[in-house]
């Protein structure tokens, strides 16, 4: 090769490595994040056993670190997290895979921070949809008692907006049925373990919820499909559904 034609086979080669290198970019682009939202006080660790089952399947997952003591605050921040992610991966679908009082946050910033047109797919797990009264009186997000002012206006009119699918999931003896007004799916629930409160505290490592949330993310409504009309969920009637 004389010296005068070595320019261009580099500019050449450039070219072919540069193309090389966007098109396994462009491969590499995630079709789906899902993004978890813990519970209270656990933060993040517990759920990575559910988030590596995911990531088998192809799924990319992040797991927020939320410690569920201000809802407010942890809505603002599922904010943030959907917002940069869509900032990085405009055409993926992000979903959001929610545990305990983590679904009450993400419901927070569905329905008041415009989330419905961001989320594809809204997974709730154990969720106290209309109030838990264990966080009655507790100094960690008591706005979750059931009938307060912040949980009253949650839940006024219609609790699943948007384009955004909505799944519960819970176990048989769950302390909360986790249902919405609206359309939503309600998953079978799964075997209980012994009593709600075990069911609820493992659920994070439990493969049967797993599995349905994999089936909820697949678009498997694998229970029934409910559209109740506004008003027609009260807190009570939500709470205890299968003993305790």
């Amino acid at each position: 090769m004389t010296v005068r034609s070595l320019p261009a086979f580099l500019a050449i080669a450039t070219a072919l490595l540069t193309g090389t290198s966007a098109t396994a970019h462009a491969a590499a682009e995630p079709s789906r994040i899902v993004v978890i939202v813990p519970g209270q006080y656990i933060g993040a660790l517990p759920y990575g056993p559910m988030a590596d089952a995911l990531r088998t399947d192809g799924t990319e997952v992040r797991v927020l670190d939320l410690n569920g003591f201000d809802l407010t605050a942890d809505a603002a921040a599922i904010d943030r997290v959907v917002t940069e992610t869509r900032a990085q991966h405009r055409n993926a679908e992000i979903d959001l895979v929610t545990h305990s009082i983590g679904a009450i946050s993400s419901r927070l910033y569905l329905k008041s921070r415009d989330g419905a047109r961001h989320i594809g797919t809204y997974v709730s797990i154990g969720a106290p949809q209309y109030g838990s009264p264990g966080a009655c009186g507790q100094p960690a997000a008591p706005e979750a008692c059931p009938g307060t002012e912040f949980m009253t206006a949650l839940n006024a009119g219609d609790d699943t907006p948007g384009p955004t699918r909505y799944y519960s999931i819970r176990s048989a003896r769950e302390w909360a049925d986790g249902r919405l007004d609206g359309g939503q799916c309600r998953m079978t629930p799964f075997p209980s373990l012994g009593n709600g409160g075990l069911d609820h505290t493992l659920e994070p490592a439990n493969p049967a919820v797993w599995q349905q949330v994999r089936q909820a993310l697949a678009g498997d409504c694998a229970g029934d499909y409910v559209d109740e009309p506004d008003g027609a969920i009260t807190p009570e009637a939500t709470l205890y559904p299968g003993g305790v």
